[in-house]
């Protein structure tokens, strides 16, 4: 009864969830409860549409909505909140959701790879390794996606999201990707000198000592970044972030920074 009431506050207008909860046999993965509510209402936090319809409501029309409980899978209305860590793995056009198709939801549980719809949720520390066409997302693409779990390099497509703490160290262009480049991913692990890709992050303290021109980067430079260590003077490339306790203590030209010019920086701190 506490849970109802608590659901029942959540939602506007003091509209009155009915239905009763669905009975759950102990370590099931099995729906929650489900109720109906006016097409106006807040689909509350844990529940999904599975079925709506314009009848009712004073014009709005009503939808029946079900808990997400234990279950690792659903088939829910595209306009239902997704929670975090659900990806859609399928979608298709159903009467059942009005003029919005019919999503087929996974929950992330202990899947390391996964293939879902373009306009699905890339979970945090997953990359794209695959992009393709496919009738199971309707017009979106086709991904799949991996965790990076505790690999040090990876093979991504253009458009994931690079995680903290890694660099792209090549890139070259791939079927796979689709109109995306495919990226070579390096984890910063004890390395004090990498080689990267111009559009790559620049980890936090380190400096850049080249830049030159490199097919393995496609158009985009090739930086030499370097951790100082022992180091009390070394020479850097202008787009450098100075780190804290150096200063600059003189410049030329030349070609090691392309078109840059050559900082020299000494430790002062």
């Amino acid at each position: 009864m506490a849970r109802w009431l608590m659901v029942a506050a959540l939602l506007l207008g003091g509209t009155t969830l009915t239905g009763a909860p669905a009975a759950v046999a102990a370590g099931t993965a099995a729906q929650g409860a489900t109720t109906t509510i006016c097409g106006y209402t807040p689909v509350p936090t844990g529940w999904v549409i599975i079925n709506q319809t314009t009848a009712g409501c004073s014009g709005y029309g009503s939808r029946t909505i079900t808990e997400l409980g234990t279950a690792t899978s659903i088939q829910a209305c595209s306009n239902s909140p997704i929670p975090d860590w659900w990806v859609i793995t399928a979608m298709q056009n159903s009467s059942a959701c009005g003029l919005y198709p019919m999503y087929s939801l996974l929950k992330i549980t202990n899947q390391t790879t996964v293939t879902d719809c373009g306009q699905s949720f890339i979970p945090p520390g997953w990359v794209i390794i695959s992009v393709q066409q496919g009738a199971q997302c309707g017009a979106y693409t086709v991904y799949t996606v991996t965790a990076l779990g505790d690999r040090t390099t990876i093979q991504a497509c253009g458009h994931s999201a690079i995680p903290n703490g890694w660099v792209i160290t090549a890139m070259q262009n791939n079927a796979g990707c689709g109109a995306y480049p495919l990226y070579t991913l390096l984890k910063i692990t004890d390395q004090t000198t990498i080689t990267d890709c111009g559009q790559s992050a620049i980890p936090d303290g380190w400096v850049i000592t080249s830049i030159q021109q490199g097919a393995q980067c496609g158009v985009y430079t090739v930086y030499t970044v370097v951790k100082p260590t022992t180091q009390t003077v070394m020479q850097v490339c202008g787009p450098t972030r100075i780190p804290s306790g150096w200063s600059i203590v003189g410049q030329q030209s030349g070609s090691q920074c392309g078109v840059y010019a050559i900082y020299t920086i000494q430790r002062t701190g």
